[in-house]
């Protein structure tokens, strides 16, 4: 009885393992055979493994800075991070909504008065954003939703809040052309974004409401006697020099960071006097500039293939990991190029809702080695293979009295229209406090660029 017991078992276990056998063959089958032979098998993998939002992408898109207005000619604007927290998501619910359900109108001559004179969010980019690369951050499966409209690149985004029952319409501005969309299919979805400017920001008076020619470089202008036109100094350090002017071993101890093994540096006064560190794949020097290099020859693999948001990713994440990089000095990208089997990218710093202004770049080792922004990282295979930025930092001087603007005093005795504006902190090689500066270039006349500089003092 019993040895019947055990053989009837064992057969029973021999039947569930075929039948388990014969549902994996069946189900393979039909991945592989069925799919396939109806062409239908990528399309099978593709919506089961959903291309995902690449790393940093967010960082890539996040804009320089956003001007809010409520259609009145008075406009909040807030640079990067230090934006509006409502701004920025705002932006990204409608940007995400636009790659899925956007209607397209048409492109057209850009109108700025049109745009400005609604209640509208302008995200600005300090770069040409590319048409081919923006989609990523919010739909994978979109990269083609602005290119196929025509648009390569762009360098604004306007986007009219739901108001009074409207749709929302969003703006992409490249220069003297326009593409419009609208948003008609989760109307209640956007609605309760229209606010007031708000008090204690800066105001700005859009030059294109005013009667002024439109600037490309910046088209608001703080008005003198409005509320809240005033700043504070900033104050410029340089950690690497803090003890007396600084030593090799103080910079040592400082650049030991970008070493696996600092036991294994090597200093020096290198022949051109620079300040040098380094081992068998890493080279950092220090200049008399004030600007730090990080160079890396470790072997590259050629076999390494990485997309353009890795390459940034790279760059972004190797300046959060710099130790020197302080908080209240924000980030944000200004421009990239492709070099070599890579790219360089170059970033700039917000303090106290200003950006830091290299009006004509900075002077590195010569007077054809310039930095044209305060960072610059160049990336290859998604590995940082040079890293140079200025050694300061920068902080607001909130014990002395606010200083104010006077646009119509930068204005005096300078005809004609300009062709660009900016507004922020001008960095120096010969000041340790910076104030709130105006920078206005004309257009070109006979090959000469007249430009002229401001600083209320």
């Amino acid at each position: 009885m019993e040895n019947t017991l055990t053989t009837t078992l064992r057969r029973a276990k021999s039947f569930l393992i075929l039948a388990l056998v014969v549902l994996a063959i069946y189900q393979t089958g039909r991945l592989w055979f069925v799919h396939m032979a109806s062409r239908n098998f990528f399309d099978y993998v593709t919506a089961r493994f959903v291309p995902s939002i690449p790393e940093r992408s967010s960082e890539f898109v996040r804009p320089m800075r956003v001007v809010r207005g409520v259609g009145d000619g008075l406009f909040a604007i807030r640079y990067s991070e230090h934006m509006d927290e409502l701004a920025r998501n705002y932006f990204d619910m409608v940007i995400t909504e636009l790659l899925t359900s956007g209607r397209f109108i048409g492109v057209f001559e850009t109108d700025h008065e049109r745009i400005l004179s609604h209640p509208v969010f302008v995200y600005e980019y300090a770069f040409a954003m590319p048409g081919d690369v923006f989609p990523l951050a919010f739909n994978p499966r979109a990269t083609t939703f602005l290119t196929a409209r025509g648009i390569s690149v762009f360098e604004s985004v306007a986007v009219w809040p739901s108001y009074e029952g409207q749709d929302v319409r969003v703006f992409f501005i490249n220069g003297s052309q326009m593409w419009e969309f609208v948003l008609d299919a989760a109307r209640e979805q956007f609605r309760g974004y229209i606010q007031p400017v708000s008090p204690n920001l800066l105001h700005f008076v859009s030059a294109a409401l005013q009667g002024y020619e439109y600037l490309p470089a910046g088209s608001f202008v703080a008005r003198s006697g409005d509320v809240g036109s005033a700043y504070f100094p900033v104050i410029v350090s340089n950690p690497y020099r803090a003890h007396l002017g600084g030593t090799l071993h103080d910079i040592r101890n400082r650049v030991a960071h970008f070493f696996d093994n600092p036991a294994t540096i090597n200093e020096r006064v290198a022949g051109d006097g620079v300040w040098t560190f380094s081992n068998i794949h890493t080279v950092v020097r220090y200049f008399g500039s004030d600007v730090l290099e990080y160079s890396s020859f470790r072997p590259r693999r050629t076999s390494t293939v990485t997309s353009f948001l890795d390459d940034f990713s790279a760059a972004w994440a190797f300046i959060n990991d710099d130790p020197h990089v302080i908080a209240e000095n924000e980030v944000f990208l200004t421009g990239f190029e492709p070099r070599g089997a890579g790219y360089v990218f170059w970033f700039g710093y917000i303090v106290d809702n200003f950006p830091i202004l290299l009006i004509e770049g900075w002077e590195v080792s010569s007077a054809d080695d310039i930095l044209p922004a305060p960072i610059e990282v160049v990336v290859e295979q998604g590995r940082v293979v040079r890293y140079r930025r200025l050694a300061h930092n920068f902080r607001t001087d909130t014990t002395h009295s606010w200083l104010e603007l006077d646009f119509d005093r930068f204005m005096e005795g300078h005809e004609g229209p300009l062709a660009g504006l900016r507004l922020g902190y001008r960095m120096t090689p010969w000041e340790n406090r910076l104030r709130v500066a105006w920078w206005g270039w004309y257009e070109e006349v006979d090959d000469c660029e007249y430009n002229y500089d401001y600083d209320n003092e």
